[in-house]
């Protein structure tokens, strides 16, 4: 008996719900109940076709079910959902565009990180704490700031439909459209914040449509908090006091007018007429000199730049260039997370007779093939029937 091949059976046991025979998952997976007796009993081997089946049939992970760990490279993705209000639901139409470049971030951390990225800390499960951990006025900084004091990786990427955030293995990364409009980029941060903060990442399952009314509250606690709205006395502010609110706060008109409505809060008429122009009209028609409360013009054009800029974490940049460096891993991933063409990245030409030569050429596996499954599971004298 191969205690290895016995593990795995003893996997597939822990997973299988009460009510569900031996002899009704050998059914549904397309083996023999004798087979599946054995298997489960280190007595053969599983093949990767069974084991693939299995997996389904369970509603779990390959990697697991071969090797009791977590899959470093396991992706599972949230995204952004919009209000249709004809169908009465959220819908995400662009997936199927965004999917390309999802899939390129997640081979692109493969290849920068073989054995899997570092895992992020568990953050904060609740908006107060998140905003004691990231600091007062983090929204300036926002997306550094994240990084540095909750440990998520932020990506910004032209010509997604909308955002995303995504746990690879263990390390929780968020991926926003570049855009000019910066306050939604603030709001779409916050909101995928709390995907990973709510545990909606965890489980077998991506988050769905029904947690996105959950992140959405959380983004409005993160950004607009209660204790803050109350301080404020909204019946006498003027004009220029709600821009640098909404200038310190990082969000739109729109967002403080539903958080304001939520809340039930009593407003003045200068207050309503401010909240129904664009957020852009209202900040620029208030920004004022450059000594002011929102810093000039020249403030805001920074902010909507940094929110436009093309941005991958420093920790991917360096571990992608030691890697290509070492000729360990292509340099089309560097050159695509730079912007820039192939033939200006450094890198050693292989020897004739060098181990890295199909390097160049492919694309870094980082789970394991059929044929390493069937491998690793099978052997001549335990071949699956």
């Amino acid at each position: 008996m191969d205690d290895e091949l016995r593990a795995v059976g003893d996997r597939i046991r822990s997973l299988m719900p009460v009510g569900l025979s031996q002899r009704q998952l050998a059914e549904r997976t397309s083996m023999k109940t004798d087979a599946l007796s054995r298997a489960l009993n280190g007595q053969r081997g599983f093949s990767s076709v069974e084991l693939a089946r299995i997996a389904d049939e369970l509603g779990t992970d390959l990697y697991w079910l071969v090797t009791g760990e977590a899959d470093p490279h396991r992706v599972r993705i949230a995204a952004r959902h919009s209000w249709d209000a004809s169908q009465r639901l959220r819908v995400n139409p662009g997936r199927p565009r965004d999917d390309e470049l999802l899939s390129q971030v997640a081979e692109t951390y493969a290849a920068a990180f073989p054995d899997g990225p570092s895992p992020s800390e568990p953050l904060p499960d609740s908006a107060q704490a998140m905003r004691e951990v990231l600091g007062r006025h983090f929204v300036r900084e926002y997306g550094a700031v994240v990084e540095d004091r909750l440990g998520v990786d932020v990506v910004r990427l032209p010509m997604l439909t909308t955002d995303y955030s995504l746990s690879i293995g263990a390390r929780a990364v968020i991926i926003l459209t570049t855009t000019p409009y910066w306050f939604r980029s603030n709001w779409s941060l916050a909101h995928e914040l709390a995907h990973f903060a709510l545990g909606h990442h965890k489980g077998d399952s991506e988050p769905g449509e029904g947690d996105e009314a959950p992140a959405d509250r959380f983004a409005a606690e993160l950004l607009l908090p209660e204790d803050l709205i109350v301080q404020q006395d909204w019946r006498r502010m003027s004009e220029p006091g709600v821009a640098e609110f909404l200038w310190q706060t990082g969000v739109s008109t729109k967002a403080l007018r539903n958080r304001l409505a939520s809340l039930e809060v009593s407003v003045s008429t200068e207050v309503v007429a401010a909240l129904k122009r664009s957020t852009p009209d209202l900040i620029r028609a208030n920004a004022g000199e450059d000594q002011g409360a929102i810093g000039g013009v020249k403030q805001l054009i920074v902010r909507q730049q940094q929110s436009a800029a093309r941005v991958f974490p420093a920790a991917l940049v360096d571990a992608l260039q030691r890697r290509v460096e070492a000729g360990a891993a292509s340099p089309v991933y560097l050159a695509w997370v730079l912007d820039v063409p192939v033939d200006e990245i450094d890198f050693p030409e292989p020897d004739d007779d060098s181990e890295f030569d199909d390097d160049y050429e492919r694309v870094l596996g980082a789970r394991p093939s059929g044929t390493d499954l069937e491998d690793w599971l099978a052997t001549d004298s335990q071949s699956a029937e």
